[in-house]
């Protein structure tokens, strides 16, 4: 901890904020072991904020872990907070900003019919976003309730214009700046053209804080991360959410000059067994005083232990190879995730509500294709001992042997990118780019894959799929028609190759232009004088160009964005 120089600060002029990030309630919460694991970790978070007795609790997106959080969770989700954040005390923070602009409804401390003794002030992430053609959140839902002050919620992605929560305790004076995902190409290509505003109130010397949730690692892809070299550098602090890695440390002012501090408190559960999410998890305790301040990192108690470790097989002495490869591997595999069980029991913090049945992953690198086994069967050896019992193992090619083979066309093997990609996106793209040019998409754009796929694993929108690719189909029909393509299979190829490869190069602006531009409806030629089905009419292409006798118009189609 630094020091204790709080001490000497007047708790009437000291801002204490709890500051937590990613919860994911609802992550596998039909799961017979981890179920619980999600909420657990709010309850002890928002236990946290009783504890240190702070004037707010502000999180950092991700609240919920679907856009359409079930009953059981959301009834789950209410409990907690009603538990621990409702009550007789007073809040001693003053809110000065016009509430109508900073959030969907008045802040609920401020509500005569409510009583609240530690607000909650949260935007939404990637994974709890809005949803639907009116836009609801879950968050929106909280907030009508009273249980949650949601801001940060943007709705034009042509032009940001963030206007701050301005709160005071004192002589202490917080411009607290929100902003709420937003896809990272589009907020990139934003800062980079000087669309994002931060309203600043420079009569008065506030200590300036932004909240967001957003891609920080480099390794994401180019564009599709963001900078901070981007970020105003009036501000004093930047609570980073999104990341799952914990980068807390105790720290305090003063920051160095034309430059802030990051605080990316990582999340309270563990929702991928990648090794990021293996370190400790963590909230953080803010105390502002004025111009200065003091984080304070808070371990949680009550995290199920994880432990991942890479092995590779190639670097331990196994013995000869034999007909008894397989075995082998098994063996020395079986006695490592012993030693990972033994290790996880030194993580247990004697909390009674930590989950005791530790979380065990081993990345492991093989040769040879004879060292590979039935993953789900050894898993079976673990049943009760480990939570993850039938996902232990992440079984990888080493790639410098692979390169060896020259001449040999191996299977790509998706596994293979799992441990690299930290999100949906980045392992379809990994995926696509390592297949031989033979095996690549012909007509549908890597882009409209990788959409559609991050919305039905995120959003859990079950229909996506299907609606995407009946949506291209009907705008690769369009394009047909319109380019008055000859019925030669070549020429029909290599259009359709242009238009996938157009909207595969579109940046963000790009990509609205080409969707804005999309035909108001379909002009199909038929044969008849009654109004053809829609299977028939997208079938007509093919009969351009044969003596049309009538003309058909469908209504206008979606692009690839839909539901």
């Amino acid at each position: 901890m630094v020091g204790n120089d709080s001490s000497v600060w007047s708790q009437d002029e000291t801002i204490r904020i709890l500051i937590a990030s990613d919860i994911h309630l609802g992550y596998l919460e039909e799961h017979p072991v981890r179920g619980e694991d999600s909420f657990i970790a709010f309850e002890e978070t928002l236990s946290l904020a009783v504890q240190y007795d702070v004037d707010l609790i502000l999180l950092g997106g991700d609240l919920f872990h679907h856009a359409k959080p079930s009953l059981n969770c959301i009834y789950k989700c209410m409990e907690i907070v009603r538990k621990y954040c409702l009550g007789d005390k007073p809040v001693s923070i003053e809110l000065l900003s016009d509430q109508t602009i900073n959030f969907s409804r008045n802040v609920n401390y401020e509500d005569p019919n409510l009583n609240v003794s530690y607000p909650i002030l949260s935007i939404h992430g990637n994974h709890d976003d809005p949803v639907g053609r009116e836009g609801i959140s879950s968050l929106d839902l909280l907030s009508t309730g009273g249980l949650v002050n949601y801001f940060g919620k943007w709705t034009d992605y042509t032009h940001v214009r963030i206007s701050p929560v301005l709160l005071q305790k004192g002589d202490s004076k917080l411009a607290l700046y929100g902003l709420s995902h937003l896809k990272d190409q589009r907020l990139s290509h934003l800062f980079q053209e000087k669309k994002v505003e931060m309203l600043r109130d420079e009569q008065h010397d506030w200590f300036n804080i932004l909240v967001l949730h957003q891609n920080r690692a480099e390794d994401r892809g180019a564009g599709n991360f963001i900078k901070e070299a981007e970020l105003p550098t009036f501000l004093d602090l930047i609570v980073w959410g999104h990341e799952h890695d914990c980068e807390l440390y105790d720290m305090k002012g003063n920051r160095e000059a034309d430059h802030f501090n990051v605080i990316q408190p990582g999340s309270t559960v563990a929702t991928s067994l990648a090794a990021g999410e293996a370190r400790p998890k963590h909230c953080a305790l803010l105390q502002i005083h004025k111009n200065d301040y003091i984080l304070t990192a808070l371990p949680l108690k009550t995290v199920r232990p994880f432990i991942f470790k890479t092995v590779v097989l190639s670097e331990h002495n196994l013995g000869d190879e034999d007909v008894n490869e397989s075995e082998k591997v098994q063996e020395y595999l079986k006695q490592k995730v012993n030693e990972a069980i033994v290790e996880a029991q030194n993580l247990l913090s004697g909390d009674p509500r930590q989950p005791t049945m530790p979380l065990i992953r081993l990345s492991v690198f093989y040769e040879r294709e004879d060292q590979i086994f039935n993953r789900a069967r050894f898993g079976q050896n673990f049943t009760g001992q480990v939570a993850n019992s039938n996902d232990i193992l992440l079984l990888k090619r080493e790639r410098k042997i692979r390169e060896k083979r020259q001449g040999h066309e191996e299977e790509v093997d998706v596994a293979d990118y799992v441990a690299d990609s930290t999100n949906v996106e980045t392992l379809l793209r990994a995926y696509y780019d390592a297949l031989p040019p033979e095996r690549r998409l012909a007509a549908l754009p890597v882009q409209l894959m990788t959409e559609a796929v991050r919305d039905f694993t995120i959003k859990q929108h079950e229909e996506i799929l299907r609606f995407a690719l009946d949506a291209y189909r009907r705008r690769c029909i369009t394009t047909l028609i319109e380019s008055n393509t000859d019925t030669d299979i070549e020429a029909i190829a290599d259009r359709l190759r242009v238009l996938r490869d157009e909207i595969d190069a579109a940046d963000v602006t790009q990509l609205a232009a080409l969707k804005a531009a999309a035909p108001a409806q379909i002009v199909i030629e038929g044969s008849s004088d009654e109004e053809p089905t829609r299977s028939e009419a997208e079938t007509a292409v093919r009969g351009r160009g044969r003596g049309a006798r009538g003309i058909y118009i469908l209504p206008p189609p979606p692009f690839w964005e839909v539901g």
